[in-house]
């Protein structure tokens, strides 16, 4: 396997969470989708210095193939617990608030 890449940005979720154990066991996967690796997904904690996050998904796959890196960032970053459950409503009548009717667009996140 090729060497592990030196991680720059040392205080960010990538140093944390990648190490060579899990580089090793990932390194040579490639997406189904675009062939995007663990080595593309993390290129911005092993290129620039002081990146929070220091990672990246090239495409929908990433998240899954890399769930072992992903998954924790994620929940890191977010502040979100390990078996949190993502909810949606799409209900436009529960939304409400100060609305401006007159408002030429209307967004909602």
């Amino acid at each position: 396997y090729p060497y592990f890449p030196m991680i720059k940005s040392k205080d960010s979720l990538v140093a944390k969470h990648v190490n060579e154990t899990i580089f090793k066991k990932l390194h040579a996967h490639k997406t189904a989708t675009t062939g995007f690796t663990l080595q593309k997904a993390i290129a911005c904690a092993t290129t620039f210095y002081n990146q929070q996050c220091g990672i990246y998904a090239g495409d929908c796959d990433t998240y899954l193939d890399f769930a072992t890196v992903f998954d924790p960032i994620i929940q890191e970053y977010h502040g979100i617990a390990p078996d949190a459950k993502h909810t949606s409503n799409m209900d436009v009548t529960k939304i409400h608030g100060n609305i401006n009717p007159k408002a030429p667009l209307h967004s909602v996140r």
